[in-house]
């Protein structure tokens, strides 16, 4: 972790403090499910500051990964027509 995600990820716990109540920052790094529901109290309040050091937070951390395209994992498709099976 370098020293901006550090930086980042303590102003988010600040601003969280003041808005959903305390936010453990050790826990945040290591348990996905505490983090989601955490970024998810984020989301549903709503206050712009600090949705907008949330998705910076979760970009640091590698948690906003593109979400699988729709052609990779669709399975393959058989030709159907003609001889052939």
């Amino acid at each position: 972790m370098d020293n901006q995600c550090l930086v980042t990820l303590s102003k988010f716990s600040v601003a969280a403090r003041q808005v959903i109540g305390a936010v453990n920052p050790a826990k945040l790094l290591k348990d996905r499910n505490y983090s989601a529901e955490i970024f998810q109290k984020v989301d549903e309040v709503g206050d712009e500051k600090l949705v907008l050091l949330s998705l910076d937070l979760q970009n640091m951390l590698g948690l906003l990964g593109a979400t699988p395209s729709l052609e990779a994992t669709a399975p393959e498709k058989k030709y159907m027509f003609g001889a052939r099976n």
